[in-house]
């Protein structure tokens, strides 16, 4: 069997100079013969292992993996645990968010490319941007003057959790790819309280591309699928939600062809009110991406051209499902007009690659 994705870990900007090090795909064994590693960069040593049912990743790292090594994981069959941080050592781990969501090796060939495209300097020259300005700002406000919608978060609070997923990799930092995201929930990013929730008041717009996550307890893909299906109205139909103390209130459909996603929403809220909870703000800065049509994880980091936002709901597996919402009409602004994402007067251009 011919390979259909090449892999050349020396174009992946995170991971740094290859010298002394080895570098190691870790994938699923039915993806082995279909994925060659591009052996241009000078790592001592190239190693492909295999990540089987019932495996534990962090055996793999006591195992079989060296250090020094950089590691990519290409696991679209087996959902991969992020390793305790103190067995990670002087390795490098990128994972590729490629389990959520039914992921082939067409949309793992057309991130890859993306991934190559990154440049971990650009995307931590943007990240130190970002916080610079939101030190200085007394309130995030996220706006859509196309919709005509504000809400105002006060990101100040102590109690708030950021985490960068974008810049280069030191020994022992893991990333996932394609990495460029900055993101804001009210608990560490595994963890889940109801009565937690962002401090986020307004309105906001769902309009753009909904990215349904499937979690680890047992689910349908069909069903998945068709959930999706519902929800994909948001990429031409826009539906306005009040959030008053980080929770959504109400729905309103923006005009008709919104209804099928607005119906969608609220069935989700019935069945389970977490879904109400404005879970998580993703601020996505990742401009090398095409948008791949359909529902892919790796979708999430999409930045337009100026950087572009996101809204998260849900939580798996404390739910069932994470539903991501990309919403490119939407600027983040400071409370002094300065744009952190998206230029302040435009909306985030919309670059999108036929396929899906």
């Amino acid at each position: 069997m011919s390979p259909r994705v090449s892999i050349d870990p020396g174009k992946l900007s995170q991971f740094g100079a290859a010298t002394g090090s080895t570098f190691c795909l870790v994938t699923n064994p039915e993806l082995i013969d279909a994925i060659e590693v591009v052996e241009s960069a000078s790592y001592e040593r190239y190693l492909t292992v295999p990540f089987t049912a019932g495996d534990r990743f962090e055996d793999l790292l006591e195992k079989s993996i060296p250090e020094p090594a950089h590691i990519l994981v290409v696991s679209p069959h087996r959902f991969v645990e992020s390793p305790d941080p103190d067995l990670v050592g002087r390795r490098k781990i990128m994972g590729m968010a490629c389990n959520s969501t039914p992921t082939t090796l067409t949309e793992i060939r057309h991130f890859l490319k993306a991934m190559e495209r990154t440049s971990a300097d650009e995307q931590a020259a943007f990240s130190d941007t970002f916080f610079e300005i939101a030190e200085e700002a007394d309130h995030l406000e996220y706006v859509d003057l196309r919709h005509g919608t504000r809400a105002v978060l006060d990101h100040l609070r102590e109690d708030l959790v950021w985490n960068q997923q974008a810049g280069p990799l030191d020994w022992g930092d893991q990333q996932i790819v394609p990495a460029g995201e900055i993101s804001v929930l009210p608990i560490e990013i595994r963890e889940f309280q109801e009565d937690l929730k962002l401090p986020l008041e307004g309105e906001i717009t769902l309009r753009g591309y909904p990215i349904l996550h499937s979690g680890t307890p047992s689910f349908s893909r069909a069903d998945q699928a068709r959930v999706h299906e519902r929800l994909w109205a948001l990429r031409e139909h826009a539906i306005k939600a009040t959030v008053e103390d980080g929770r959504i209130t109400r729905l309103t459909a923006l005009d008709a062809g919104a209804a099928p996603a607005l119906e969608m929403l609220e069935q989700m809220f019935a069945v389970d009110s977490r879904y109400r909870i404005v879970w998580e703000i993703g601020h996505a800065l990742n401009t090398a991406l095409d948008i791949l049509p359909g529902n892919h994880a790796m979708n999430e980091v999409y930045g337009g051209t100026e950087g572009c936002l996101h809204y998260g709901l849900g939580l798996t597996p404390y739910t069932q499902y994470h539903l991501d919402i990309i919403a490119p009409d939407t600027r983040v602004l400071s409370s002094s007009g300065a744009a952190l994402i998206g230029h302040p007067d435009h909306p985030t251009v919309e670059r999108v690659v036929s396929g899906g």
